[in-house]
C-alpha cells in the first residue's frame, strides 16, 4: 500500500522526512489537499476528524471543499446509524465518497475540537487508519498530521507517533506477552521529555 503523509507545514513534513525517509512505500508531500488531488491518483483519503462528522474546519474542510458536501452528510449518516451519533475517538470507518470511486475513513482525532491532552491519540488514530484501509484492499490513501492542527501536538511528536503505529501495523507480532505488551514506553517518554528527533529549525514564513 502507497501511503502519502500530506501537509502544507514545512516543519511537519521535515518531521516525518526524518522517519519515514528509508520507508519506499511512503511518501512525504509538502502540498494542499486540492492540488495534490489533481496532480495524484489513489484510493482513499483520511478524515482527521471529530466525533460528529461535522467537516467545515482545517483538512476536513479541504475535503468537503474537494468532495462536496454531501460527503459529510454520509458520514453523519454512519455516525448516527452505527455510532448513536458520536463516533469514538481513534476509531475508524470507511465510505465512499460519491466521486472518482475513491474511499473516505474517518477517523476522530477528538471529541470536538480542543486541544489534544493525550498524544497517544495520534498512534491510536494512525493505526486504525491503517488497519481500516488494508481491510478494505486499499492501494494508495493520504494521511494529514492527526491533532496537527487545532490539536496542537507538536510536529516532532505526531510524526513520531505516526511511524510507531506505522511500525506496529506492518509488523505485528506472532504471539502477544508482557513483554510485547511493554516493548515501547512511549509514556515515560512524555515524562521524560525524551525524543527521537529534535525540533527542525522553523522554516520562512513563505515556506509555510
Amino acid at each position: 500500500m502507497k501511503i502519502y503523509l500530506l501537509s502544507t507545514k514545512a516543519i511537519m513534513v521535515d518531521c516525518w522526512y526524518a522517519y519515514f525517509s528509508n520507508y519506499p512505500d511512503v511518501f512525504v508531500v509538502c502540498d494542499d489537499l486540492k492540488i495534490f488531488m489533481e496532480t495524484h491518483k489513489l484510493d482513499c483519503v483520511a478524515s482527521p476528524a471529530n466525533s460528529y462528522g461535522l467537516m467545515d474546519g482545517g483538512f476536513d474542510l479541504a475535503i468537503s471543499e474537494y468532495f462536496g458536501w454531501g460527503l459529510q452528510e454520509r458520514v453523519q449518516k454512519h455516525i448516527i446509524e452505527h455510532f448513536k451519533g458520536e463516533q469514538p475517538v481513534a476509531t475508524s470507518f470507511i465510505v465512499d465518497t460519491g466521486k472518482d470511486d475513491i474511499k473516505l475513513i474517518h477517523t476522530p482525532t477528538m471529541r470536538v475540537p480542543f486541544p489534544v491532552k493525550d498524544p497517544m491519540i495520534v498512534y491510536q488514530c494512525m493505526r486504525t487508519t491503517l488497519i481500516t484501509a488494508l481491510e478494505n484492499n486499499i492501494e494508495s490513501i493520504v494521511i494529514p498530521a492527526f491533532c496537527g492542527e487545532c490539536g496542537d501536538v507538536s510536529p516532532k511528536v505526531i510524526a513520531y507517533l505516526m511511524f510507531e503505529a506505522y511500525k506496529q501495523v506492518f509488523n505485528p507480532p506472532n504471539s502477544i506477552d508482557w513483554d510485547y505488551a511493554l516493548r515501547w514506553s512511549p509514556e515515560l517518554q512524555y515524562v521524560m521529555e525524551s525524543w527521537k528527533v529534535e525540533e527542525p529549525t522553523a522554516p520562512e514564513k513563505d515556506d509555510i
